[in-house]
């Protein structure tokens, strides 16, 4: 069963607000001791609790020594103050960065719905040869657009296949061609015209060609 999301508010209770306190507190110093354990990188954690449910003589708690901590934080305060801002996010940075993407996701779904939507008008238009009444001017830009789109698809699909066809073609002519015989060399038709002077011309070929290969032929037997 997946658990419900929590809900990021301030918890009014004060007996849920110090258990939670404790949990959350525990898994925080877990997570950064398996981040400086597993990665090898330099971290800390500190801890307090302002809040009035607190003791007045309560210490921040500190991961994962007093000595660690500030050995960290000299490291960081010897750095430039580029390098310390580099990647340095407050509560407001990180809410603008969750508002950021939830921008993002929402107008994806926006696209996603919209397309949706005009696929369904489109099967109907196509189902009923009419378009609705109550279509704007947007809607029929929109419909034009999706529907240019999805025939650019039509395209890119169909020229797939004909290039599929043409590879096929070629694979096939090929095997052909090398599956026919090889040509005859000249030694071997002068040959085979000394001892047939007219296979030449029984194998439909030029008469002219013939006849200069038999005076050739005969040529040769003279000397």
């Amino acid at each position: 069963m997946a658990r419900s999301k929590v809900k990021l508010a301030y918890i009014t209770n004060d007996s849920s607000r110090r258990i939670t306190y404790k949990k959350r507190k525990k898994g925080l110093m877990k997570k950064i001791n398996e981040l400086s354990t597993l990665c090898g990188v330099d971290a800390c954690a500190i801890v307090y609790n302002s809040r009035q449910d607190s003791h007045p003589l309560d210490e921040p708690e500190v991961w994962p020594s007093r000595e660690g901590v500030e050995k960290v934080v000299e490291k960081f305060r010897k750095m430039s103050t580029l390098d310390q801002n580099k990647k340095r996010m407050d509560h407001v940075d990180y809410l603008n960065l969750r508002i950021s993407k939830e921008k993002e996701r929402l107008k994806k779904k926006r696209n996603e719905n919209s397309e949706k939507e005009f696929t369904l008008r489109m099967h109907d238009f196509m189902r009923t040869k009419q378009l609705p009444e109550n279509l704007t001017m947007f809607d029929l830009n929109t419909m034009a657009y999706y529907t240019d789109m999805k025939l650019r698809e039509v395209e890119m699909r169909m020229q797939k296949l004909l290039d599929k066809e043409n590879k096929e073609k070629m694979k096939d002519i090929a095997s052909s061609s090398s599956a026919a015989p090889p040509p005859e060399s000249s030694e071997e038709a002068s040959r085979k015209m000394m001892m047939n002077p007219f296979s030449f011309f029984d194998e439909g070929n030029n008469s002219s060609d013939g006849l200069e290969m038999i005076i050739a032929n005969a040529m040769r037997l003279n000397k």
